[in-house]
């Protein structure tokens, strides 16, 4: 068996709108929660670190549900060479996950936001990611209002890896580190991948990945960031 990208990209919209199919009234639960979420974040912090962990955590446990356990089997039908390429997505998310997990007993994570010019340039990202508008595979987006309350966001690992990892990239490097740069390998390879296969509401997500390894880099080799 060969690899299509055709196939793959196919593949993929299937597999996303079935899952809208299935979870999609879990959508505005997502958006309002989250937004009351970061509004308590950029108000008091760290005095909510516990709150945002323990709802991201959850998110994050539903999304390797899906995406993780039920995406190989998925894959795997379609073909094993599909699930080649896609079996860094379950990996990468079941190490984001038990992440979480850790998170929860043992905090580090850093919301005391610093407003400054990094909130500024993660900010459209952040957006893009909370609104993630609709996308015909093959035709186009479909910018629609509503999509601020019914996207893919925390139904989709890439749209709600892109508002959590733009909001921790802010304080970066403080915070939880290993968090940061699992969610930053995710952004690229996964994110490059679904790009690749057609799938453009991912480019934003690619561009984050860039920035938030740039930082890592800098970091790295002692330059101040």
């Amino acid at each position: 068996m060969t690899f299509n990208p055709a196939v793959f990209g196919e593949g993929f919209h299937v597999f996303v709108q079935s899952e809208y199919a299935v979870f999609g009234f879990l959508s505005p639960i997502f958006h309002v929660l989250s937004l009351i979420l970061l509004v308590l974040t950029a108000v008091f912090g760290n005095r909510i670190r516990r709150l945002f962990t323990v709802y991201f955590t959850v998110g994050w446990m539903f999304l390797f549900g899906y995406w993780g356990i039920y995406g190989i089997l998925y894959w795997l039908e379609i073909g094993w060479v599909y699930l080649a390429v896609y079996c860094a997505a379950p990996v990468l998310l079941c190490l984001i996950t038990c992440q979480w997990i850790h998170e929860v007993f043992r905090p580090s994570l850093d919301l005391d936001l610093r407003f400054g010019w990094r909130l500024a340039a993660v900010l459209p990202i952040l957006i893009w990611g909370f609104w993630y508008p609709s996308y015909i595979y093959g035709t186009g987006f479909v910018f629609n209002p509503k999509d601020l309350l019914f996207s893919y966001y925390g139904l989709m690992p890439c749209p709600t890896t892109m508002v959590v990892l733009s909001l921790i990239s802010v304080n970066y490097p403080r915070g939880n580190r290993r968090l940061y740069h699992l969610m930053s390998a995710y952004a690229l390879f996964i994110g490059g991948a679904t790009v690749a296969s057609g799938w453009l509401p991912d480019i934003p997500f690619v561009v984050l990945g860039l920035y938030t390894f740039i930082l890592g880099l800098l970091y790295r080799f002692g330059k101040k960031v």
